[in-house]
């Protein structure tokens, strides 16, 4: 029987110290593999997260704890995740964040074995549910009409008219059929994510042309994908972003902001709150974060030759059809991705590897 395989735990972390020590103790609690190291970047946290990071460090819970202090630099996260991707030495890696909570005993177990079952699988990626209740994501999907969303919301601008990629209508846990079915995606989430190190790393890890946060995720999956890799969604592990209790800890007056966004049309259903915002363009970020996301926009069109939010099809398959990149829209392809589910599921230990 082969050995199973080492896995790095790559978690970055900027300011968590409301949400730390409970995502530390439900990592803790439960990950039962017993050949995971975790390797943790500080990015130059202002709070208090590096005593508590330290006393994580040094209390034993963890067999493997790497901590790598770092100053806080114009590449943030991108950066912390390329230092930290350098110093990990797993096999595989999981890239998790530090205000994002795993919610499942032996979940780590539970992907390795799918990952490991055939060796074509080149991401895997969990249920991720906001800490109000609604669905994050089931994985991502863009490589389609609609264009980027989380998996499992509805986009709320019309096909081919985009604007924003947070314009989408969320539902809760038990109102998406599709988020508790194991399927293909075309990439992964960075609370939660696994692929390989050494393809990482020959791909050159995290592209610091998205500095200093957002879409690194995305852009690692695809490149993946790039390769003849497939990137799949698992419902066995549910995993807490904890995105509320970090809007809490903002200045007042970006709270305050967050605060009325949230109470605009509170009498009304949900699709007429969310259609009040748009119009009103209270659903977007604030000023330099929107900057941000209009020249990440911009950069993911210039690297990749289409549009993430309104990609015209026919483009992609002239640029991507050989690849996997256009897995949808191949029919084996995709029947080749249905056939790894559906092997796994039968009998995971005679799974094709």
């Amino acid at each position: 029987m082969a050995a199973a395989p080492s896995v790095s735990l790559l978690m970055p972390n900027r300011n968590n110290e409301l949400v730390l020590d409970e995502v530390l103790e439900r990592l803790a609690s439960n990950t039962t593999y017993s050949n995971a190291e975790l390797v943790v970047v500080d990015d130059g946290s202002s709070d208090g997260s590096r005593r508590i990071l330290r006393r994580w460090r040094d209390g034993g819970r963890f067999a493997r704890f790497e901590l790598i202090e770092r100053e806080h630099t114009g590449g943030g996260v991108i950066d912390a995740l390329n230092a930290g991707l350098d110093h990990a030495r797993g096999e595989l890696v999981v890239q998790l964040d530090g205000d994002a909570a795993i919610d499942t005993p032996g979940w780590l177990d539970r992907m390795v074995a799918f990952f490991g079952s055939d060796r074509r699988i080149g991401v895997l990626t969990p249920k991720v549910v906001f800490d109000w209740g609604e669905i994050h994501t089931c994985g991502v999907d863009v490589l389609g009409p609609d264009g980027f969303h989380d998996r499992g919301a509805t986009i709320t601008e019309p096909i081919g008219q985009r604007t924003y990629h947070q314009r989408v209508r969320r539902r809760r846990e038990g109102e998406c059929a599709e988020c508790d079915s194991w399927a293909e995606v075309d990439g992964g989430i960075g609370c939660c994510m696994m692929y390989r190190r050494d393809v990482a790393l020959s791909l050159g890890g995290y592209d610091t042309g998205y500095a200093p946060v957002w879409f690194d995720d995305l852009d690692l999956s695809l490149c993946i994908r790039r390769e003849g890799l497939k990137a799949f969604f698992t419902p066995e592990v549910r995993v807490i972003h904890h995105v509320g209790r970090r809007i809490a800890k903002q200045p007042p007056r970006r709270r305050a902001w967050h605060i009325t966004r949230h109470w605009i049309g509170a009498p009304f259903s949900s699709a007429t709150r969310q259609a009040i915002k748009q119009r009103l363009g209270m659903d977007r970020p604030p000023g330099d974060e929107w900057q941000r996301v209009l020249h990440h926009y911009r950069y993911f069109r210039q690297k990749w030759g289409f549009d993430m939010l309104n990609p015209d099809v026919e483009q992609l398959l002239r640029r991507y059809g050989e690849t996997e990149i256009c897995w949808r829209l191949n029919p084996e392809m995709r029947a080749a991705g249905e056939q790894i589910i559906t092997s796994y599921q039968r009998d995971p230990a005679k799974a094709v590897r």
